[in-house]
């Protein structure tokens, strides 16, 4: 037997092997005195391994990321600041990610499980074209990690949605999720609840269509979501605050003034362009309204065990269930039981808008255990998860 040691540890792998297993270590990462080691003790942190990766940073304190992003940022705020609405438009239009392919063989008609496989192996690729498209927004990379990561924790579902919806605007009834990925209104009903979805997914590309979008408002408003994400989710205390919230919002202010200039340059009165701001933005409280029911979907298609979940979208996924408060699980669990009146239902309705409701309310349970048994009540579980009851009025966004 070799002598492992600190100096000659290397020196033999089979007895560096052996001296593990004496100590107690096991395959797998459970010792003899403990359980397995769970990913979600890591992620508690607020910075994800998988994403931290993929953003091409090591772990590292806030600190550290702060200081490494403005030393290879060059120019840090002022650059940003700096850079006239073209600029900024330019630079967004340059980081969109292409149109990816399924690569995935499988016969129509589909299945519950085939399909669910489809949607989530598209959108884990997705996944990684995102962080890079993100990496390529003019001041991102100078923020620190922790905010980077908590930004993208926070919308990513928003993101691929609004991307999913601009692919499919000249498609009437279809939405494209890739190049060989085409799928209409009636394929969604193999997946229970997934209609539902595909309905708001085209209805929203209607009103893109109606609104004849352009690329320009399209990137402006995709990096919106991304930048708002994080000042919204601290207002309502469903995460960590952002370590550097002036840099975000400067960041936010220079992509709306890109907007703005974009909008004056269309030759129409001021009225017709503060009308046309109003539209666009509006667009996106449906945008998160549709990311919330998709999250309480796919977070019930893990429950049940039927489709495979990939690394970095269970990364996403699991963290957007750690950001939620657990005292909004009470509330809605009295809302159940105790139906608003009339007056109070319309007020509650009218007065959040679609984007904040939802926020606020995703948080409807602390674990898997709850989430489940919630959604199994009734066929209509996103909705009482969204509003804290199943009013049909609650399902319509447009």
């Amino acid at each position: 037997q070799c002598t492992i040691d600190r100096n000659r540890r290397k020196s033999c792998q089979a007895c560096r092997l052996r001296k593990c297993y004496e100590v107690g270590m096991m395959k797998g990462g459970v010792r003899k005195d403990r359980g397995r080691v769970l990913r979600r003790d890591k992620r508690r942190t607020g910075i994800s391994d998988k994403i931290a990766k993929d953003l091409g940073h090591k772990t590292a304190p806030p600190q550290d990321g702060r200081k490494r992003s403005s030393a290879s940022g060059g120019g840090g705020r002022s650059s940003v600041t700096s850079m006239s609405p073209d600029q900024v438009l330019l630079l967004l239009q340059g980081a969109e990610p292409p149109i990816l392919c399924s690569r995935q063989k499988l016969s129509r008609p589909y299945t519950e499980v085939t399909m669910m496989t489809l949607l989530t192996s598209m959108a884990d690729k997705e996944l990684v074209h995102m962080i890079a498209w993100a990496k390529k927004l003019p001041g991102f990379l100078q923020l620190s990690l922790h905010d980077q990561v908590q930004l993208l924790e926070s919308s990513w579902l928003e993101v691929l949605m609004i991307g999913l919806i601009w692919r499919s605007i000249h498609c009437p009834g279809k939405l494209i999720f890739a190049q060989d990925l085409i799928l209409d209104r009636n394929e969604g009903d193999c997946v229970e609840g997934m209609a539902e979805i595909f309905d708001m997914l085209l209805a929203t590309a209607s009103r893109f269509r109606m609104l004849k979008l352009r690329p320009e408002e399209f990137v402006c408003l995709k990096a919106i979501i991304l930048l708002n994400s994080g000042a919204f989710s601290f207002c309502t205390g469903t995460m960590e605050p952002l370590h550097d919230s002036a840099a975000v919002q400067n960041m936010l202010d220079t992509i709306t003034d890109a907007l703005i200039h974009h909008i004056s340059q269309s030759g129409c009165s001021a009225q017709q362009q503060s009308r046309r701001q109003a539209q666009l933005l509006l667009l996106l409280s449906h945008i998160r309204h549709m990311s919330n029911k998709g999250m309480e979907h796919l977070y019930s298609m893990k429950c049940k065990n039927k489709v495979p979940l990939y690394d970095l979208l269970l990364e996403m996924l699991d963290a957007h269930r750690l950001h939620r408060p657990v005292k909004a699980s009470q509330a809605w669990s009295q809302a159940d039981r105790d139906p608003p009146s009339s007056t109070g239902s319309s007020s509650s309705d009218g007065g959040g808008g679609g984007g904040g409701s939802s926020s606020s309310s995703a948080g409807s349970t602390s674990g898997p255990r709850g989430s489940h048994e919630n959604l199994s009540r009734s066929p209509s579980g996103p909705s009482v998860l969204q509003y804290g009851g199943s009013r049909p009025e609650c399902t319509h966004i447009l």
